[in-house]
């Protein structure tokens, strides 16, 4: 191959990307516009939570977690939206950045009943997701599973024993 066919190749390549990102970029500003209020409110919540629990809270340490909070939303954007392009499937992005958002504010709801003396517990979330999927189904699930929603703990985050 000569250098001229090489600079026409990489010209041609270096194109179909430019448009393959300007396309995902323009795709993500919605998600991202998303994504500030949730790191805004994870980052309050998160504080007064730490706060809560007898901790130091260092902005230093806020605003690491922060700033890696969002590299990790534009990562995700990033998958998200490239993998909706490459496949030409809009809910591609829908349900990866569902779980992400879900995930998110499931932590904000968390820090948020940590400041008032309750534990919200991820696997009782999701058992109540479930039971809520599979009543849509038709599918009886018994209400034990959704029990362990929230569960009330003390201030050093240990669980108080039920009554």
């Amino acid at each position: 191959m000569g250098e001229e066919q090489s600079f026409i190749l990489q010209g041609s390549v270096s194109s179909v990307l430019v448009a393959f990102f300007q396309s995902a970029v323009l795709r993500m500003i919605p998600y991202s516009v998303a994504a500030v209020p949730l790191i805004v409110l994870d980052l309050i919540y998160g504080i007064r939570a730490a706060k809560y629990r007898g901790e130091r809270a260092r902005l230093s340490t806020a605003v690491r977690r922060s700033m890696t909070k969002t590299f990790s939303y534009v990562c995700w954007l990033i998958l998200a939206t490239a993998l909706a392009l490459s496949f030409e499937v809009k809910w591609i992005e829908w349900v990866v950045l569902g779980a992400v958002y879900l995930n998110e504010l499931a932590s904000i709801v968390g820090n948020y009943l940590e400041t008032k003396g309750i534990h919200f517990s991820y696997a009782g979330f999701i058992r109540l997701l479930f039971k809520k999927g599979a009543e849509k189904a038709g599918i009886e699930v018994s209400d034990e599973e959704a029990n362990e929603l929230i569960r009330p703990r003390d201030n050093r985050g240990r669980f108080v024993k039920k009554q």
